[in-house]
């Protein structure tokens, strides 16, 4: 059901957690906000969230016993989400569309190069090099990051759970927008009015809007059809003028129909694949066990990206064009947890002496839709085995993956 944006404007409640929802795009031009369509909504956990601060510190200027002003320091910027492992197993062959346009977009900002040929895959043969927009969504507010990337993922599969990836990266800049209502007629220019001066201050400059009629609270303006939004480029809080990018606006008239609203940016009818795949069908092999894993306890791997934000630009309070760059390796890390009996006790010799180890991990119907993990020189740390009080004995093996030629084939993520 399409959001009801006179709802929101009216209702004097406060705004609710429930309400959150997440919109993913790629940036075609590097720092300006991406417009996000229905497809470009994904499914997440609860508990995605956004940390925008600007440090500052009482000014040491001699002013007595008082403190008089402060000193600002630069923007800094950072995202967490948590998501499922969602794929679209009604797909008859392998093909992109099996998983988010989301999904595929921070994937490719993780490692680097995606191949959309077959299914969708990611190895690290390239630098991550673009940027994307992210939208949180709420009810009455929304949070929008132009220039985001992604620093990190955490990968999680255990054998009594299910499997989830947890994304964390960093974002140029962070804009809060709310909607708000205009009750003249802002046809044949590029300003809206508000009918309330201090709502102008829900559209910051920089950020995305759309025009609402608020008869209904959900059809578009024609000036910001759905998948179409205006940018915010100037605003002055003391009158409510919202001045807007683009052409000149010829539907928002707002003395028609009890007014026209000016909205955060959001698609009419998102659409997302809600098919987790948990783990209770899936495989795990590894060369030096010879094959398949009989009991795998848990699987987990930990990207971090180390890339250098560009944070230290003269002239800027954010984040600077070309936002980051590679600051140090690629770094993977593997843990896989299982029991001690006569096919482990014998690995975890190899382990001791470094053997490197070919692993392929696969989530999900092997000969349907899947993903498959495969990383082809794994060297463990040397394991310690304790026995507990009782029952099985588990133990840990922690390592990290190589690549095995030059060129980055340490790990490929393939969609199938």
């Amino acid at each position: 059901m399409a959001k009801n944006f006179k709802s929101l404007y009216d209702a004097v409640s406060d705004e609710s957690a429930l309400n959150q929802s997440w919109f993913c795009v790629e940036e075609s031009t590097p720092g300006v906000l991406g417009d996000p369509v229905d497809a470009s909504f994904f499914f997440t956990r609860a508990g995605g969230s956004v940390d925008h601060q600007q440090p500052k510190q009482s000014s040491d200027h001699r002013s007595g016993r008082h403190n008089r002003d402060i000193i600002k320091e630069k923007k800094t910027t950072s995202w967490s989400i948590p998501t499922y492992v969602n794929i679209d197993t009604t797909q008859g062959s392998a093909t992109s569309a099996e998983v988010e346009p989301a999904i595929r977009t921070m994937w490719k900002a993780l490692l680097g190069y995606e191949d959309t040929a077959a299914g969708a895959l990611y190895d690290p043969r390239l630098d991550p090099s673009i940027t994307f927009s992210l939208y949180e969504n709420g009810g009455k507010f929304a949070t929008q990051l132009p220039s985001c990337f992604v620093e990190g993922m955490s990968f999680s599969a255990p054998g009594d759970s299910t499997a989830t990836m947890d994304w964390s990266g960093g974002a140029a800049d962070r804009f809060r927008v709310g909607i708000g209502k205009s009750t003249i007629s802002n046809d044949g220019g590029n300003t809206i009015t508000l009918a309330t001066a201090a709502e102008a201050k829900r559209f910051p400059k920089g950020a995305k809007v759309m025009l609402v009629k608020y008869s209904d609270g959900l059809t578009r303006s024609t000036d910001t059809p759905n998948g179409s939004y205006r940018l915010v480029s100037d605003v002055n809080t003391a009158t409510g003028v919202v001045t807007l990018d683009g052409a000149a606006l010829a539907d928002a008239d707002g003395t028609v129909g009890g007014g026209i609203l000016i909205s955060y940016a959001e698609p009419e009818s998102p659409t997302g694949i809600a098919d987790i795949q948990t783990g209770l069908v899936g495989s795990m092999d590894i060369n030096g066990l010879g094959g398949n894993v009989a009991c795998m306890r848990s699987f987990s791997l930990e990207f971090a990206n180390n890339l250098e934000r560009v944070n230290y630009c003269y002239g800027t309070a954010a984040l600077a064009t070309p936002f980051y760059n590679i600051g140090g390796r690629l770094d993977i890390s593997v843990s896989v947890e299982m029991n001690l009996n006569d096919n482990t006790g014998e690995w975890l010799y190899d382990l001791d002496t470094f053997t490197s180890q070919d692993l392929e991990f696969i989530l999900g119907d092997a000969s349907g839709r899947h993903l498959k993990i495969e990383m082809p020189k794994c060297i463990f740390d040397v394991p310690s085995v304790t026995y507990p009080e009782s029952g099985s004995v588990p133990f840990s093996a922690d390592g990290m993956a190589f690549e095995t030629v030059s060129g980055g084939d340490e790990i490929t993520v393939s969609y199938l």
